[in-house]
């Protein structure tokens, strides 16, 4: 695997990529380290799943196109395609913070 990750890293995909075997088109690699496999049809809580990372890297092996993706999200229109890439916004748990009271 090309991913310097562990190959039972857990990773968040979605049911339909699971489940369903739709294409992992979105990935994002979160400032807490987490990964995430998702297929850009659905945002639903519900749809997540916790998956190991060689799972989601047997199913599609053009992942390891990404494997190198700092702390960025990453999305393509198909398999095979050209994966566009920017930087994740900073989280900001303290956004009430800067708001007047």
């Amino acid at each position: 695997m090309a991913f310097a990750d562990a190959h039972n890293t857990a990773s968040f995909s979605t049911t339909k990529v699971v489940r369903e075997h739709l294409p992992v088109l979105m990935v994002s690699h979160d400032a807490d380290g987490a990964w995430q496999f998702l297929d850009a049809t659905t945002d639903e809580p519900g749809d997540a799943l916790l998956v190991c990372m060689a799972c989601i890297y047997e199913r599609d092996q053009t992942l390891e196109q990404i494997a190198d993706l700092p702390l960025v999200s990453a999305w393509r229109q198909e398999v095979g395609g050209t994966w566009e890439r920017a930087e994740n916004p900073p989280e900001d748990d303290d956004e009430d913070d800067d708001q007047a009271v």
